[in-house]
């Protein structure tokens, strides 16, 4: 199987009859997630739509934009996956995703299974173990990634925001429990008003965060020598942009304390200790790089 070909899961299963307060269930979860569409923490309400539709064990949504990973988040009952493991993730692994790869071969929008993406010829995967990924052919992707749960079973939500960017919403079942038909048959009568729903907040979104033109992220970026972690970087943004700790924190669906501590780490890292002080660091770095331009 090529990239070229690669299709959707379509037509889904026919989703049983004579549901009607499924259907009900159904629509006045749309409905939230339309009232959601425009608040920071979209992310979480559309966690809490899908399983409204359909059981999963974890949750976790990308945002893609050319060859980078821009935002990655994660959501999980009961299980979780630490900030470090995403860090990890955000900065090297997410190279190694089935999924990265097809996002880069301009994937379509619509539902995938993981063990149909890990199987196309085309794309590389890694060959050696290194300190944060090990060789497991028990594994849907033939590799885990350290600190990830294992034995999972994968259903990804693609969603082709632009010619550039792409969502993965990935859904996981642990033990090996495979997503079926009938699983996926409960989501077929809202598919295309789902994906709507966020194919609007995404399109929105990426016009906001336009981190790769972003004079702040790239001030941060040359500032910190990449030293920073992606949730450094975004926590560091959203403080000089004036968003308070509370509004990132729900934001970036985390505690405050988190945000306390990612804040902590990336002004040890920027050799700074407080707000003022890092944007008069970045004000000298401006003026250091415009003199150097007359010079």
């Amino acid at each position: 199987m090529s990239s070229s070909n690669l299709k959707p899961i379509s037509p889904l299963a026919a989703p049983p009859t004579g549901s009607t307060l499924a259907t009900r269930r159904s629509d006045d979860a749309l409905a939230r997630l339309i009232l959601a569409s425009q608040q920071p923490d979209f992310d979480r309400h559309l966690t809490e739509t899908l399983r409204e539709l359909i059981s999963f064990d974890l949750a976790m949504i990308s945002l893609y934009h050319d060859d980078q990973l821009i935002e990655v988040s994660s959501t999980s009952s009961p299980l979780r996956i630490g900030s470090d493991v995403l860090d990890a993730y955000a900065k090297h692994t997410f190279q190694h995703s089935p999924f990265f790869q097809l996002h880069r071969r301009k994937i379509q929008s619509g539902f995938y299974l993981m063990e149909t993406l890990a199987q196309i010829p085309v794309l590389d995967k890694p060959s050696t173990a290194t300190e944060i990924l090990e060789i497991d052919t028990g594994e849907e992707i033939g590799y885990l990634t350290a600190g990830w749960p294992k034995r999972l079973k994968e259903l990804d939500i693609a969603l082709r925001v632009s010619d550039r960017d792409t969502v993965q919403v990935a859904l996981y079942r642990t033990g090996n429990r495979g997503f079926s038909s009938q699983d996926l048959s409960t989501i077929e009568p809202v598919q295309a008003s789902l994906m709507a729903i966020c194919q609007r907040h995404w399109e929105n979104r990426t016009l906001h965060l336009q981190t790769r033109d972003d004079p702040i992220h790239a001030a941060l970026k040359q500032l910190g020598s990449n030293n920073l972690s992606s949730r450094e970087m975004e926590v560091m943004r959203l403080l000089l942009a004036g968003v308070g700790e509370r509004e990132i924190a729900t934001m970036l669906q985390v505690g405050t304390e988190t945000i306390k501590t990612h804040r902590k780490r990336a002004y040890q890292k920027l050799e700074v200790s407080s707000r003022v002080e890092l944007l008069v660091k970045l004000l000298d770095q401006r003026n250091d790089a415009g003199a150097a331009r007359r010079q």
